[in-house]
């Protein structure tokens, strides 16, 4: 599971939890994610996340690309010497780079983050209409989920990841000198909990939605409509293309996990989430969504819940 940060209070969004409704019509909403452009007062919030999102296809790579280091730091370990040592070291060394670029993306999506969940985020009775009006930013949004689920189910097939990080901290001290350091002592202990983390992009995305809902009561609201609206359309078939289709499913589910991770009841009690319309969507879709399922259950924070309807759990199980 995907833990590591506070919840706000209960009580402080109880009022934005209860004003949602799962009974919301969305049907008529229909967010073009193909060919919206942003309107003149969406540009300014747009662009600032464009900036972030152009270097997306940089990080995927150096994710994807990711090679451990286990077999030479094996054989510095079972082998100490000064020439085993310094090539598991320099090995490390472009590992932990790919690493900080992790973590400093991270951070950089934890200041934008905000400042387009915060112009989404309006009082219920609004929600519907903020979506209308604003579809370049519900479509910055969900590039922004895609690309958290796509990174963090890469992350997990990198298990060695935290390893290598671990060895880079063992060895550092040694090789304090190297010329190639760019990540030292310091930075490495706030860096060494990211790479722990299975799943360390939603982490700290849920991390910058809860700090904000202290202020922002609303973002709850702006959540819950994405996944519902998500829903209808793929419920709806609005849209042809089938990559079109499997990047509005993406969305969707990071929508709920987001939510499932912020709202302090979570997303499958009494929450203004369709989620069992979610699931049975997702079971029954024309396109592979088994990893989509894999990432409720398991990539949640609450689904182990003993407040989790047995109805929900059961519709992993049919």
């Amino acid at each position: 599971f995907c833990r590591g940060y506070t919840h706000v209070k209960p009580d402080s969004v109880m009022g934005a939890l209860l004003s949602g409704s799962k009974s919301n019509d969305y049907a008529k909403i229909v967010i073009d994610f193909d060919n919206v452009k942003p309107s003149s007062k969406e540009l300014k919030i747009y662009n600032e996340v464009q900036k972030s999102l152009d270097k997306v296809p940089q990080i995927m790579k150096q994710i994807e690309d990711y090679k451990n280091c286990t077999t030479l730091c094996s054989q510095a370990m079972s082998k100490p010497s000064k020439e085993t040592e310094e090539k598991a070291f320099n090995a490390l060394l472009k590992s932990v780079k790919s690493v900080q670029a992790f973590y400093n993306f991270a951070k950089e999506l934890t200041n934008v983050v905000p400042v387009l969940l915060n112009e989404l985020s309006k009082p219920a009775e609004e929600t519907k209409q903020t979506m209308q009006d604003q579809q370049a930013l519900v479509k910055q949004f969900a590039n922004i989920l895609n690309f958290v689920l796509t990174f963090d189910q890469i992350r997990m097939l990198r298990p060695h990841l935290s390893n290598d990080f671990s060895y880079y901290r063992r060895y550092l001290p040694k090789f304090s000198s190297h010329p190639g350091i760019e990540v030292k002592a310091d930075d490495a202990s706030a860096m060494a909990l990211f790479t722990a983390r299975h799943c360390p992009m939603m982490v700290s995305l849920a991390s910058a939605t809860s700090a904000m809902l202290e202020e922002n009561k609303h973002v709850i609201n702006a959540m819950s409509a994405v996944a519902n609206a998500c829903l209808a359309m793929l419920k709806n078939k609005r849209f042809e293309s089938m990559d079109t289709n499997k990047y509005v499913a993406k969305a969707m589910t990071g929508a709920v996990i987001l939510f499932d991770h912020v709202a302090p009841s979570g997303v499958f009690y009494k929450s203004p989430v369709d989620i069992k319309g979610i699931i049975k969507f997702l079971k029954k879709a024309d396109f592979d969504t088994v990893s989509l399922l894999a990432t409720i259950r398991y990539s949640s924070k609450h689904f182990k819940d003993q407040s989790t309807p047995s109805s929900i759990v059961d519709l992993f199980d049919d």
